[in-house]
């Protein structure tokens, strides 16, 4: 088995090695306000963390990136915007939106609005004041909790509220169960352009509620359906 020191290794081998082995990764269109208009950037460093109130985390790099020369200290669109107006739209990316997400990525100087140039349809949010894209299924309005500067190059860690929800009829039931298939959200992976998609999907026993300690006669059912995974030990 390969080993590695983390603090022997270069920043883009640590890139490598977190965004290769930490697949997939959902991606979060995020459209912000600053003095020069609105900014539309996707972020694969991004995931919920939490419910009472909603909160989800992004991780943004320097703008500079995540290179061994270090960073020049300055701030991408996103994390400037925020710290100027601390309001964000956060859209989920389907299949059918890749290409126009990925115009987004473009490093554009911050008085471009990359919603026009994706080509995007937008309109006014009901609680916020950056715009959504309305051509994305589900659409999280929200608030800026903090932003963390993280690490030696440094990350910013943005964590926020969200305080309304958008999504198409066809996503979500009336008991707000969101369908997966339906959604078709990308996935981020490793390397310039890897992406995946929710094309198989699996069940698994729900073996015990959560707040009280298993019976014995579960905690023997999970071991005789663990034995069934891969055995053999990794040295």
């Amino acid at each position: 088995m390969a080993e590695f020191h983390a603090s022997d290794l270069a920043v883009e081998d640590q890139y490598k090695l977190m965004s290769g082995a930490i697949i997939p990764r959902p991606i979060a269109l995020t459209v912000t306000l600053g003095p020069d208009g609105p900014n539309c950037a996707p972020f694969s460093f991004f995931n919920c963390i939490g419910v009472s109130p909603p909160m989800f985390m992004i991780a943004c790099s320097p703008k500079t990136g995540p290179k061994s020369g270090g960073s020049t200290g300055a701030l991408k669109d996103t994390v400037a915007n925020l710290k100027h107006h601390p309001e964000m739209v956060v859209h989920i990316v389907d299949y059918e939106l890749r290409n126009r997400m990925n115009a987004c990525a473009l490093d554009f100087d911050s008085d471009v609005d990359e919603t026009q140039i994706a080509g995007f349809n937008t309109a006014p949010s009901v609680h916020v004041k950056p715009p959504r894209i309305t051509d994305c299924r589900v659409q999280l309005e929200s608030r800026l909790i903090e932003i963390k500067e993280m690490g030696t190059l440094p990350y910013y860690l943005i964590l926020g509220e969200v305080v309304h929800f958008h999504m198409d009829d066809d996503v979500v039931n009336d008991r707000l169960h969101v369908d997966p298939g339906t959604l078709d959200a990308l996935g981020r992976m490793a390397g310039n352009g890897g992406y995946t998609r929710i094309t198989d999907k699996f069940t698994m026993p729900f073996l015990h509620p959560p707040g009280s300690a298993p019976s014995e006669e579960t905690v023997e059912k999970a071991r005789e359906i663990a034995a069934t995974d891969r055995t053999g030990g990794r040295t």
